[in-house]
């Protein structure tokens, strides 16, 4: 199909979702790239800012306005938009057939989208050499600082995924790519004073404009093309080929192999994938989060279940820290935890709190 014909049908699509708001009709085309006002959020009420863009090779549309992150092909977005109709019958083949074929490769596609867009050439523009923010933040290494202690304490290894502020008490958790690139990052304030929170998550844009000062909003436009991936820690080093176990914390994501940690219950991990199965904390809101997932047939971890064979209590908070350190500190044997991960639904039954 014809590169004007993709752009005509989008232009279709913009005309409806906004109509007489001629300037966010525009289409602007970057080689592969169209950009253009994002139809499923609006973006802003700004026309000039424009975070939807839909890549001609692959057929798959983002947006990268903060909040909406949508992503789908040519077919489903002319189908949401009632607009499959303007499709010819070899259209409506070509594209299916795309479609399909691009699926069927698994390499770099999952879902609507090619990972390949966050870790091409262009990302080194944007995120942040480790050695460079610890020097600018006057950060030192955990290994050797009084931090390393309550790290080992909690069973973590002391490495380049953590930093230390003396002089402000904060354990810094970064997110970092495979060649020790800050993606995003997290800290906690270890001294508890004023009422502040005890985590603050920064998305590689919060980075660069509230850490570091940039004000280019050009070039926080780039960085927020990244804000997806930005606060899913891992994302840089893991297998996209083997099962990918998704937390809520960091920490934990840190003790398990191939595991991502997400920060919160209410994010998403990016991608729509068939290997992901779901860790998530023993408490209410982790507790809601995994029946919600186990209803729609997802793979969860069943904590109930596991508590109750290993006869620990289930009227208290767990996390996958807290377990390893309780079970390490006991020397208690375990069966193995794959066993204990479940996509039947009969088991929400375990999700209730009693």
């Amino acid at each position: 199909m014809q590169d004007t014909r993709i752009e005509d049908l989008i232009n279709n699509v913009l005309v409806k979702e906004f109509p007489g708001e001629h300037n966010k009709h525009k289409i602007y085309r970057a080689g592969n790239r169209l950009n253009f006002s994002c139809p499923y959020c609006g973006d802003s009420n700004d026309g000039r800012k424009k975070r939807g863009n839909f890549y001609l090779d692959t057929l798959s549309y983002k947006c990268y306005n903060g909040g909406c992150g949508i992503f789908k092909d040519i077919y489903s977005i002319l189908k949401d938009f009632s607009l499959v109709g303007k499709l010819e019958q070899d259209e409506k083949t070509e594209i299916l057939d795309i479609l399909h074929n691009r699926k069927e490769r698994r390499k770099t596609y999952y879902g609507d989208i090619d990972i390949s867009i966050f870790f091409d050439e262009d990302i080194k523009n944007y995120i942040i050499p480790r050695s460079e923010f610890m020097e600018r933040m006057g950060l030192e290494e955990v290994r050797g600082s009084k931090i390393e202690i309550y790290l080992t304490r909690r069973n973590q290894v002391p490495d380049q995924k953590f930093a230390w502020d003396k002089e402000k008490q904060r354990l810094y958790l970064m997110n970092l790519s495979r060649e020790n690139n800050i993606l995003g990052l997290q800290f906690r304030n270890m001294q508890q004073s004023g009422g502040g929170s005890k985590y603050y998550t920064y998305k590689l844009s919060g980075i660069w404009e509230k850490l570091l000062g940039c004000k280019d909003e050009n070039f926080l436009d780039g960085c927020r093309k990244i804000d997806p991936i930005s606060s899913v820690f891992n994302i840089g080093t893991i297998s996209f080929n083997d099962t990918i176990t998704i937390f809520e914390g960091p920490m934990d994501s840190f003790l398990w192999k191939n595991s991502v940690g997400l920060c919160s219950v209410e994010n998403k991990f990016p991608f729509e994938m068939d290997n992901l199965r779901f860790w998530y904390d023993w408490d209410n809101a982790g507790r809601a989060k995994a029946s919600e997932l186990l209803a729609e047939g997802h793979l969860v971890f069943n904590w109930r279940k596991f508590l109750t064979d290993h006869d620990l209590p289930t009227n208290k908070k767990w996390d996958l820290n807290d377990l390893v350190n309780f079970l390490r500190s006991r020397q208690l044997k375990i069966k193995r935890f794959d066993f204990y991960f479940t996509d039947e639904v009969l088991d929400l039954k375990d999700f209730i709190y009693v």
